[in-house]
């Protein structure tokens, strides 16, 4: 190497005569490089640089061009493989890279591209989380004891914060243990997509211990059902909040999630069909059986006005936002604690265990995906589930009306 001399004003590279495509490239500044030239499946001539002469001995930069052009008789390219690591070198650029290919349908959850809710809630945990804590760093440099820092940081409330989401929004962003979890469970998908990539070999959230999920098992019984339908009523006819009120209302009656709910389009109540036919679920587009109870309560909301939304709000043509006001009234009123939408839709669940049903149908009911086993039955399952949701509904109803 050392016999290698500079010619003036001249680039040029000497190739080894054992390892054909090994050389190294001596610019006229006097600095040696090692590199490899080969050619990729489709023809291409690449060359790409593995390091300088005095950072490598020529016996390491020997081995590692043994282990790059075995990478390309495999394949691989690994020219290719440094430009795609130069483009997203912060865990910003690796967010945004992920972020980018998720919308355009490049990701798949559970086998289908993502929902635009699902997208939306990527975008958030992004921003308001991984962006403000590790958004800096190489993302190639974090350790497992950085990812469990940033873990701890979410739990402890470091990205709380109060945000305006429009005219009328305003986003609560908590911390908290379960926010945490999710918040690693996200980067660890946005890790093994780069893996995928060849951006990076491994994924640093692999092995964080995640404390075992705290499952909600809140539910109402037949005695709460009464003060809650009590409240409700209470809360519709001394407020404003009459539209909303029936949402929780409807809520309650079907199991189905808020977004669900409150997103509900005019076209996607099916009267004859007994059934919600939902756009957009946490799971994709799914057809979810809608009991007499709810569905005489969306008949009437229905005749009374002509928006595109079943629950529209009261300015411009979205649907509304804000039930978590009239909720917090209900839920004092009645003298609850702990009692949420998803609360309506666990009680939903466990009157239907109560009723009898099984497992699979009570999975119909709340859209759950094991229902998807059910597909090979479908206009009989639907019929069974139609009818199951009638009692369910009916009986929650008579329930919330007790008192």
């Amino acid at each position: 190497m050392d016999n290698l001399s500079v010619i003036p004003g001249k680039d040029y590279s000497v190739w080894d005569s054992e390892l054909a495509g090994f050389g190294v490239r001596i610019k006229p500044s006097g600095k040696k490089s090692f590199q490899i030239k080969y050619r990729t499946e489709s023809g291409r001539q690449r060359k790409t640089t593995l390091g300088s002469y005095g950072r490598l001995t020529v016996e390491q930069a020997k081995k590692l061009a043994r282990i790059e052009l075995g990478l390309v008789a495999a394949g691989e390219d690994p020219a290719a493989v440094r430009i795609r690591k130069k483009q997203a070198q912060s865990v910003a650029e690796l967010c945004d890279k992920y972020y980018s290919d998720a919308v355009s349908g490049k990701i798949l959850y559970r086998g289908k591209t993502k929902s635009q809710s699902t997208l939306a809630i990527d975008k958030g945990r992004i921003n308001r989380h991984i962006k403000p804590l590790l958004g800096a760093r190489k993302f190639a440099d974090l350790t497992r004891a950085d990812i469990e820092n940033f873990m701890f940081a979410v739990r402890d409330g470091k990205t709380a914060l109060r945000e305006k989401t429009g005219p009328r929004g305003l986003a609560r962003v908590k911390g908290g243990m379960g926010t945490a979890k999710k918040a690693v469970s996200l980067l660890s998908s946005i890790y093994r997509y780069a893996i995928r990539e060849g951006l990076i070999e491994h994924n640093p959230c692999q092995y964080v211990e995640l404390p075992a999920d705290n499952k909600r098992t809140r539910f109402l019984n037949e005695d709460e059902y009464g003060h809650f339908g009590q409240a409700l009523q209470n809360v519709r006819q001394t407020t404003t909040y009459d539209l909303a009120c029936q949402a929780i209302l409807v809520l309650a009656l079907t199991g189905c999630r808020r977004s669900e709910i409150l997103n509900l389009k005019r076209e996607e109540v099916d009267f004859k069909g007994r059934c919600l036919r939902l756009q957009s679920t946490k799971t994709g587009p799914q057809i979810r059986p809608c009991g007499k109870a709810a569905l005489d309560i969306l008949r009437k909301l229905l005749t009374h006005h002509k928006s595109y939304f079943v629950f529209p709000s009261g300015r411009g043509d979205g649907p509304i936002t804000n039930i978590r006001s009239p909720m917090v009234m209900i839920v004092r009123q009645a003298e609850l604690e702990d009692v949420t939408p998803h609360t309506l839709r666990h009680s939903y669940a466990t009157v239907a265990h109560e009723l009898g049903y099984s497992e699979l149908t009570i999975a119909g009911l709340l859209g759950h995906s094991a229902a998807s086993v059910t597909s090979r039955y479908a206009h009989h399952v639907d019929h069974v589930l139609a009818d199951a949701a009638d009692k369910v509904s009916a009986l929650i109803l008579g329930r919330l009306n007790s008192e």
